[in-house]
């Protein structure tokens, strides 16, 4: 844990590494859900968590960087920055709204992703999926990588509202694979 939290502590002492737009993934798909408890899963420097607080939502923003977290604590009433690590982290069951998790995979979360929502609660996922042309991801980096159709089959007991996989291009034009799902537990 503290290996991981020293490497991402240092990717956001970078203030360049703060990314201040809203995913479009989540202002998509934020309103399908009652206002109520929501959760933010490597939240990051909480730009999502945020959004989300502002439109009444009371957020539960959970990452390993303590810096990170910094950055937004105190920026709203409703935003709760939890630092911890998500290798461990246990999602309260039946508790949450909402759970958003943007560009980030931990298959272990997959089941209590599942179970903290409450019924009618909705998940937004949206993470980087394996492709063709991937050269820049060594073979290590494949565990954070999801496999064609994984995170449709995984979620498949959540009633699928919207889902995708999609080729885009980053800042630096390097292209990348998107798989983004939207659900809710019935």
């Amino acid at each position: 844990m503290q290996k991981d939290r020293i490497r991402w502590n240092e990717k956001y002492k970078n203030k360049e590494t703060s990314c201040s737009e809203v995913s479009g993934i989540v202002r998509q798909f934020y309103s399908s859900a009652a206002k109520g408890r929501a959760l933010d899963i490597a939240a990051g420097t909480g730009t999502n968590s945020l959004f989300l607080a502002e439109q009444g939502f009371s957020v539960d923003a959970v990452d390993i960087s303590d810096i990170a977290l910094k950055r937004f604590a105190g920026k709203h009433p409703k935003l709760y920055p939890i630092c911890a690590d998500l290798d461990t982290f246990d999602i309260p069951g039946n508790r949450y709204s909402l759970i958003i998790n943007i560009r980030f995979l931990n298959r272990r979360l997959f089941p209590y992703i599942r179970e903290g929502l409450v019924p009618g609660g909705i998940l937004i996922f949206e993470t980087y999926l394996e492709g063709p042309g991937q050269d820049y991801c060594q073979s290590s980096c494949r565990d954070y990588l999801l496999r064609g159709n994984e995170l449709l089959h995984s979620f498949l007991s959540l009633k699928i509202l919207f889902y995708q996989e999609t080729k885009e291009a980053s800042r630096n034009e390097n292209e990348f694979h998107i798989a983004s799902l939207a659900a809710m537990k019935c």
